[in-house]
């Protein structure tokens, strides 16, 4: 009913549009020369004026959407602003951890940047910045300011190529910080550590600290490695599985994330010859 009447009420007020303009075109022909334009402009004004207006809310609406195209464009570049400050931000808190951190070491350090992964190596070794003309040699110990990452395997000028902890090959002596047993650490299942020769009657527990024993000549003592997450014993074993019959199973939690390794750095052991 509604449209009805809608429709009526528009084919009325065209029919009305119409009637008033033949009648103004009647006038055009009997009036004046100056009466006939005063009706002329009126009649423009009266047929033209609504398309103006239209045409001038048009233009209008494409000065409102320029205006929003530049108001969101403004809005992009600040927000991009803002996230490269708070980028800034983080780095420069960062920054100033690590410089702490190297002067709490009591080795000569050489600060590296992790440039690249190594594919052929299935992502257990990192490229770093630096080479044979920074200092860097083979078997230099690797930290970050969370503990142990890895040793130097292969040096270039300027780049080398540092073995991570979670490399199947890799090995260090390692010992628990509260009962001092010692072990031998290695690659566990993902990014867990396993503490390996260690006696079924040793006193090791879950949250214990594990750090570098200093065995070896590599790897200086007392750098953070993780902290023992699991501990088998032989009444856990299975009867089929004998292979660790004389030792426990520990597992170890890694204090470094090496999926987000950046900084680094490379220590230099200086040794200290017999006699002096």
């Amino acid at each position: 009913m509604n449209k009805l009447f809608f429709l009526i009420h528009i084919r009325r007020e065209t029919f009305l549009h119409l009637v008033l303009f033949v009648f103004l075109s009647f006038l055009l022909l009997i009036f004046p020369q100056k009466m006939q334009t005063d009706i002329s402009a009126f009649i423009r004004r009266f047929t033209y004026g609504p398309f103006n207006a239209f045409s001038n809310y048009i233009r209008e609406l494409e000065g409102v959407r320029e205006e929003n195209k530049n108001l969101h464009r403004k809005l992009m570049e600040l927000s991009l602003r803002n996230f490269w400050l708070n980028e800034e931000r983080l780095e420069n808190f960062r920054l100033r951890e690590l410089l702490d951190f190297r002067s709490q070491l009591e080795h000569k350090v050489i600060p590296a940047h992790v440039v690249a992964k190594e594919p052929n190596r299935r992502f257990f070794t990192v490229l770093i910045n630096k080479g044979s003309q920074e200092g860097v040699k083979k078997n230099m110990p690797v930290v970050n300011m969370h503990g142990l990452v890895g040793k130097v395997v292969d040096v270039s000028s300027h780049s080398s190529v540092v073995q991570l902890m979670i490399d199947p090959s890799f090995r260090a002596s390692a010992i628990n910080q509260r009962s001092r047993v010692c072990g031998i650490i290695r690659s566990g299942s993902g990014f867990a550590l396993q503490l390996d020769n260690v006696p079924l009657q040793e006193d090791v527990r879950i949250g214990d600290k594990v750090i570098s024993a200093g065995l070896g000549g590599i790897f200086p003592p007392g750098i953070e490695i993780g902290v023992v997450t699991m501990v088998e014993s032989e009444e856990t074993f299975s009867k089929e599985d004998r292979s660790f019959g004389i030792f426990k199973r520990i597992q170890v939690k890694p204090s470094v994330d090496f999926s987000s390794l950046e900084e680094l750095f490379v220590l230099e052991v200086v040794k200290v010859e017999e006699g002096k």
